[in-house]
Order: C-alpha cells, then structure tokens, then sequence
C-alpha cells in the first residue's frame, strides 16, 4: 500500500476516534496528507522493518513505534527512528533475483 493511501486511511480512522501510528519510508509524501502520527525509518521499500530474518530488528522498530504511539505528539507529527539501512547490497541482490 503506499504512502498517501495509508496516511489517508489513517487519519479517517483518528477521525472515528481510533489512535493510529503509521511507518514512512518518505516523510516528504507522509507530510502532504497529514495523519495523526508516522515514524520514519530509513529502510529501502520492500524492507520497511529492516532485512529479510531479522527479527530483532523487526521487533524493536515496531515496539519503538508504540512507544511513540504513547507519548502525546501533535498532529502531524513524523517521528525520525533510530534506524536505517546501512549496506549497499540491494542492487546486487535484485540482480540475483533477476537471474533466477
């Protein structure tokens, strides 16, 4: 689903009374329809929680995006986490993928 699709259904379900937190990969588009609250992360898109097995990664962005869903924050807000993709690999792994 993309970006702008997920922050307009959210910000109809903080509309019904329905406390929201969403991810971004691009805070840019996030920001141009507003939800309640998004957290960055600086992941490629397909790998939104970090490499493919990493579940201690995938974990702690989650649990680090309720948290923020804890705190008051205003409208609008995106929230930058600490994470980000760190390897230059993904080119060779779309060639992999690409010569099955």
């Amino acid at each position: 689903m993309c970006q702008q699709s997920v922050g307009l259904l959210q910000r109809g379900l903080d509309d019904a009374g329905i406390a929201t937190v969403s991810l971004t990969l691009v805070p840019e588009i996030t920001a141009m329809v507003s939800p309640s609250l998004s957290c960055f992360v600086a992941m490629p898109f397909g790998l939104s929680l970090g490499d493919v097995g990493d579940t201690a990664t995938h974990e702690a962005i989650v649990e680090a995006a309720l948290h923020e869903a804890e705190r008051d924050h205003p409208a609008g807000t995106i929230v930058p986490l600490p994470f980000a993709w760190t390897r230059d690999d993904l080119r060779a792994r779309q060639l992999r993928k690409e010569s099955l």
